[in-house]
Order: structure tokens, then sequence, then C-alpha cells
């Protein structure tokens, strides 16, 4: 028996293949190549940051060009910068945020050797002094809101990383706990260490005690309220301000000594919160390590 020819047959399988290939394709896009395609029902959709989150230089026409970074370890490294605005040239005016031009945040990327400094402006530059403990890669954060936004309005947040070699102790995160001591105090979070909800809004509740265990009733206004909230993700190091609620009287202390702020994270993970807030003249500073799900 004569066997069977197969010449001329394989271009054509192989068309075939192809054409098969094109259609399982079209079919799991979708209509066009950009088109997106639905996320699970039970997975929450990243938020947009309107006002960036400082992993990037630039967001909404402003940007973030260093003039000195910090190349080395020590105290009072000097941090020099300008803002610059949609037309390329240094920004000068800006509306206050919490009693300040603008908020410099520098923080290392696993979290630790945080530091909330206000620098000064001279001419078009922005000039400040960090501390530098250790080597690692870093990022300085800029929040501000520029001159004439509508309504104050979101501050723009603005970041750029830099670098100090040398060997570097890495710094574990710590677990989510219930209550951090800080200076003779102590801070609890009032709901232990519940774990919040991807992209749903939620509060969270703090309670400053004395040595004693009596509530803390004498805080004072920090930056014009009563305690000021810096959250990172600790994935990506993203930036978000959390507002605290005021009491009835813009100047009237919390009588039970509870700080109280609104909270959205839009994505999971865990999120490592830097507290601060002011007693008797003095700043104190607790960090909390807060799951979202």
């Amino acid at each position: 028996m004569k066997p069977f020819a197969v010449k001329g047959i394989v271009p054509w399988l192989v068309l075939v293949g192809l054409f098969a290939a094109a259609v399982v394709y079209v079919l799991a896009a979708g209509p066009g190549r950009n088109a997106s395609r639905p996320a699970p029902v039970d997975t929450p959709v990243p938020m947009s940051a309107s006002h960036g989150d400082g992993l990037t230089d630039s967001h909404d026409g402003y940007l973030l060009a260093p003039v000195t970074l910090p190349a080395g370890r020590g105290r009072r490294i000097p941090v020099a910068f300008r803002i610059l605005g949609p037309d390329g040239a240094p920004a000068t005016g800006y509306e206050p945020v919490q009693t300040k031009s603008l908020h410099m945040y520098v923080v290392r990327d696993d979290l630790s050797g945080y530091q909330h400094v206000h620098p000064e402006l001279a001419a078009d530059t922005w000039t400040a002094t960090v501390d530098v403990a250790d080597g690692g890669a870093y990022r300085i954060y800029a929040e501000f809101v520029p001159k004439g936004r509508a309504g104050g309005g979101h501050p723009t947040v603005l970041g750029v990383p830099f670098v100090v070699a040398g060997n570097t102790t890495y710094v574990p995160l710590p677990a989510p706990a219930s209550s951090v001591r800080a200076g003779g105090l102590t801070v609890t979070r009032m709901d232990g260490t519940a774990r919040l909800k991807a992209g749903r809004p939620a509060v969270l509740r703090f309670q400053v005690r004395d040595a004693g265990g009596a509530p803390v009733t004498s805080l004072e206004p920090y930056l014009g309220v009563f305690a000021h909230v810096s959250a990172f993700d600790v994935l990506t190091g993203s930036l978000t301000h959390l507002h605290p609620v005021m009491p009835a009287g813009p100047q009237q202390a919390p009588g039970d000594g509870v700080l109280t702020f609104h909270a959205q994270f839009p994505n999971l993970g865990e999120q490592r919160l830097f507290l601060q807030f002011q007693v008797a003249g003095k700043v104190h500073q607790v960090a909390f390590t807060v799951a979202v799900t």
C-alpha cells in the first residue's frame, strides 16, 4: 500500500492552528486590545490617588527637582529641592496645610528611620536637614497645596529616592500590636489589632494614657490639630495622610485622651502608621502596623 503523502498538507495545518490561536486570543481579550476585563467579585479594585502617593517625582503638573540629597550617614545632613510648576518655573506660593507650607517625610524602604520635618523656602529652594543613621534605600516625600488651588483641595504628594551606600542593618516590620509605649506614655489602639477592609472607609481610634494608666486629658494642638498620622504601604511605600477628627471646639482637647482618624486604604497588605501628638510642649511619636484584608 502506498504511504499517505503529507507534502502540501503541513502548511495548511499550520495555518489552521494559527487561526485557532487567534480566535482564542480575541475571545479572551474581549473587544479591543486595551479593553479592561472585570475584576473578580471578591477582589478590591485599587483606587487612584488623586493627590499622588509620593512614589513618583511628578504629579498634577508639579515636579520635585532635587538639588542636594544625602549621600552619607550622619546627623543634620542637608537636603535641598525645588518644586517646579506646570509652567516649568519654581513654585514659590503655597496654601498652608496644617499650619505649614510644605511637609517633608523621610523613611527607609524597610519603613524605619521615619522623620517628619518642615523645610524652609529661600527664594525658590526648599532646604532642611535630616538624620541618616544607617545605609540603605530611602525616599523623601514632599506634601503641599499650590497657591490658588480652589478650596485648598487635596495636597500634592511627590517623592524621590536616594541611596546611602555601605552595610545596612535591616529592621524587620513589627507585627500588629494593640499598644505602644513612648516617653512614659502608652498609646492603645481602641480596636486592638483588628484588620481593616481594603477600599472601605474606616475609623481608627487611639487612646493616650499616662504611666499610671489614666487617660491623658492635656493633649496639645500639634500642627493645628491634636495629632498627625502618616501611613505607608509596606509593599509599595505609598504615602497616605490620615485626617484627624476634631473635637467640638478646634482647641478643645479630647477629655478621654482619644485621637480619632478617618482611614481608607485601597490595597491588601499592611500599613505602617506613624502617629505624632504633643503633651507638655513635647512631640511624641509611636508607630503601629495595621493589616488590610
